[in-house]
């Protein structure tokens, strides 16, 4: 019996799933959810993550550069002023704003799947680096 190709196709696209799902679910780090709180979201970033530093930090354009990423990327989703919408939560939260930027960066990173947020890591990492940039100098309160 000979299967046809989009049945072939379709038990290929299966058992993708399935490697993936099992990967996600043996991963060290846990990925944020609807019901973890910001504080369990970087708590479970790893060390090595929260103690990159901003190369771009101290560069004058960074800022602006960051911001139109920012726009491009995220206020779809947060807001253009960061504030959130249904379909993603404020960054104007203390906990956000105590982070540090290897913490941001690694958010951006990575994403928080689960929550619906994208890992932005196709990205080019100064790019990455230039959004951490405009949410630190982001006067949000």
């Amino acid at each position: 019996m000979r299967m046809d190709r989009l049945t072939l196709r379709f038990l290929i696209a299966v058992m993708l799933a399935s490697v993936s799902l099992a990967a996600l679910a043996s991963s060290s780090v846990r990925v944020f959810t609807d019901g973890d709180s910001v504080e369990t979201l970087i708590a479970n970033i790893p060390q090595k993550a929260r103690s990159k530093t901003n190369p771009v930090e101290k560069n004058p354009d960074a800022t602006l550069a960051g911001r139109k990423l920012f726009e491009q990327h995220c206020a779809e989703c947060h807001g253009e002023n960061a504030n959130g919408t249904k379909r993603g939560p404020s960054l104007n939260v203390p906990q956000l704003e105590q982070a540090s930027s290897g913490e941001l960066f690694w958010i951006i990173t990575n994403g928080v799947v689960r929550s619906g947020m994208p890992s932005w890591s196709k990205l080019p990492e100064p790019q990455r680096w230039q959004i951490v940039t405009f949410l630190r100098g982001y006067s949000r309160y």
